[in-house]
């Protein structure tokens, strides 16, 4: 089934930067063939899309329940409550070593067709009836060794903060026996989940950076001040959305100065914030800060599949949006590069890449 047109609605709206198009001309084309690095993708419940969704055997009202977040009309109040409930569809999709490679597989070429070249994954180790959590992270694994495209992948793996302190802890045993298996792989760990629920263990993420895992947590995408210190003050090597950290964008000055005085980059997911409108339109973005103070960001999809975008549509909301020049945008993502988790090594490599496609494409900069 996987050759089947996508069940997407004819008269399906989707959103759109603020800007009219005829106000400059169509950056995607630029963007697309730009080499992309993506460091925020949730792997199983947000990037799958909706025809993998089909081949996994899914129906077609819960696909269209999956992919509504993406319509305008349905930009709720309640839409970071539902994005999460909406989550559970893949989830439920993939409850086999099988589906669960398969998935991966899927979800890695979508990025490579979109002219990524650097791409970390996450997910939270889960098991089912059939199905351990041992067993999960082995099929998502087996799938990225297998992969023979031209996109670099690695795996973050997630502490989920809805959980209890005894599964948080049986996760990250999970994770640390993993990382001593695959440690070119399994490059860090991630604090995700609902924002509504639980909290930040720093133990954990101690523990995780001391057997040499990279971190990165998930942090004021709601408002949550005391926490959002809590987290800025152990220094994460990345922080997830950011939203509620600036005091104009319903976080305070301690915490905004607490950020740039540590300079943690900031993976930003525009379409994202807007479509669980923890953001008000693209415009509006928090982004505008971290731009104008010179603070570190890298741009993301965060679930691709739910909210129906790729990267290259989330670079284009930097020009149409905040003004980028394509000069600016190459650099976004080169600049990446240095917030990745890759190897001295491969950072070098990617950046080389990079250096040498903006020689062999000039035409595209003028």
């Amino acid at each position: 089934m996987s050759g089947e047109t996508p069940i997407i609605p004819h008269d399906f709206k989707f959103l759109s930067s603020s800007q009219s198009s005829e106000t400059r001309p169509s950056i995607l084309p630029f963007c697309r063939s730009l080499p992309k690095v993506e460091l925020h993708a949730h792997l199983i419940n947000g990037s799958v899309d909706p025809v993998t969704l089909q081949e996994l055997g899914c129906m077609e009202t819960s696909i269209l329940d999956y992919i509504k977040l993406a319509s305008l009309s349905n930009n709720t109040s309640r839409a970071l409550d539902e994005c999460f409930d909406l989550f559970r569809i893949a989830h439920n999709a993939t409850n086999t070593p099988q589906a669960v490679h398969l998935a991966t597989r899927r979800v890695i070429e979508d990025f490579d067709k979109d002219n990524v070249i650097y791409l970390e994954l996450r997910t939270t180790p889960r098991a089912e009836q059939g199905m351990t959590k041992q067993e999960y992270v082995e099929a998502i694994v087996t799938a990225i060794k297998e992969y023979q495209g031209d996109v670099l992948v690695k795996l973050i793996l997630s502490i989920n903060r809805s959980h209890d302190a005894k599964a948080c802890q049986d996760s990250l045993d999970v994770i640390l026996k993993k990382k001593k298996l695959y440690p070119d792989i399994i490059k860090g760990i991630d604090l995700s989940g609902n924002p509504k629920v639980g909290g930040f263990d720093s133990y954990i993420f101690k523990t995780a950076r001391e057997n040499g895992l990279y971190t990165t947590i998930h942090c004021g995408e709601v408002k949550n001040d005391g926490e959002v210190t809590d987290i800025l003050g152990f220094k994460p090597d990345r922080i997830g959305h950011g939203n509620f950290v600036h005091p104009d964008y319903g976080g305070c000055q301690e915490n905004w100065e607490l950020l740039c005085e540590k300079r943690v980059p900031v993976e930003c997911c525009l379409t994202s914030n807007v479509m669980t409108n923890t953001t008000r339109n693209y415009s509006e973005h928090h982004v505008k800060e971290l731009i104008s103070s010179g603070l570190p960001y890298t741009i993301s999809t965060d679930d691709k599949g739910v909210f129906l975008t790729d990267l290259s549509r989330e670079y284009s909301h930097l020009y149409d949006d905040h003004a980028l020049t394509k000069e600016a945008l190459w650099k976004v993502s080169f600049n990446s590069v240095d917030y990745s988790f890759a190897s001295s090594a491969e950072k070098s490599l990617l950046k080389s890449k990079m250096i040498e496609w903006k020689r062999d494409n000039e035409a595209l900069f003028k």
